[in-house]
């Protein structure tokens, strides 16, 4: 049985892995930069380890019709995605991915390309690179293997304690400035720079948030601490607070009926002046 166990965990470290460099590779090609990935601080995007883990466990040996493999790839691992979402959605008021601009998603959790891609991924891993895998595993003395694994799991579980933790802070840091910006506005106090600086005050004092304090005294460095840590973290239930401290410009909310002084376009034409000047006489 713990042969069992750590074979399926040394797996699941390959797989969480390989994802992780194929996901940070296409945005390398697209972005032109790195980014980071995944939810954890290290190398890892464990919805690829279990999604590959799980597939070998239910279909590895028992399915070997390639129609049948993607259908029920695509049902597997797109349930597996669409149930991470909901519950890092439900724990962290937060999103990593958001199809909602995709045809055919649901709920923005999962979306018709993005499963057929799943069926696809699922014939590759169970018909082309598993066998490999296991070769690669017969490789290795048990002794060895046991050691691999205890080391992976002990810095994979590090990760998620930490990540889960910071994590943890920065949505309760927010919560706490959200709710004394809310108090502050059914006062009638204008939000001003000050006033903000005030709620940060007030927010240091919080045991909860101590060891943030020095970061959101500083030019929004919580906000460039999430985005660089997390570069697809969308908050939810504490949007609104986070486009505040941004103070982002909405376009849609600009007058139309004017125009702004002191630039080029509030320089009236020769018609205009020659008007302005009939009217005087």
């Amino acid at each position: 049985m713990y042969d069992t166990i750590c074979r399926y965990f040394f797996w699941f470290e390959l797989y969480s892995i390989a994802g992780w460099l194929m996901e940070t590779f296409l945005y390398v090609i697209r972005d032109r930069k790195f980014v980071k990935r995944g939810f954890l601080f290290g190398p890892l995007c464990p919805i690829y380890g279990t999604g590959a883990v799980l597939l070998t466990a239910i279909l590895y040996g028992r399915v070997t019709n390639v129609f049948l493999i993607f259908i029920f790839g695509l049902l597997l691992c797109g349930g597996l995605e669409y149930i991470t979402h909901f519950l890092m959605e439900k724990i962290f008021h937060a999103m990593w991915w958001d199809y909602s601009s995709r045809r055919f998603n649901i709920k923005g959790r999962v979306y018709l390309n993005g499963l057929l891609t799943f069926g696809a991924g699922s014939v590759l891993v169970l018909k082309v690179l598993q066998p490999l895998v296991i070769k690669l595993t017969d490789t290795i003395p048990s002794a060895a293997l046991y050691i691999i694994c205890f080391a992976l799991y002990t810095l994979t579980i590090v990760d998620l304690c930490l990540t889960v933790s910071d994590l943890k802070n920065v949505v309760r840091a927010l919560k706490i400035i959200q709710s004394a910006a809310l108090s502050g506005l059914q006062k009638g106090i204008d939000t001003t720079d000050e006033a903000l600086k005030e709620m940060i005050k007030n927010a240091k004092e919080k045991e909860i948030i101590k060891d943030l304090s020095s970061k959101l005294s500083s030019e929004n460095s919580l906000i460039k601490r999430i985005r660089k840590r997390y570069p697809d973290f969308t908050l939810k239930k504490y949007k609104h607070i986070l486009d505040f401290i941004l103070d982002k410009p909405q376009e849609n909310k600009e007058r139309k009926d004017i125009k702004l002084y002191g630039t080029a376009e509030s320089l009236p034409d020769p018609d205009e002046k020659a008007e302005s000047a009939q009217y005087r006489n």
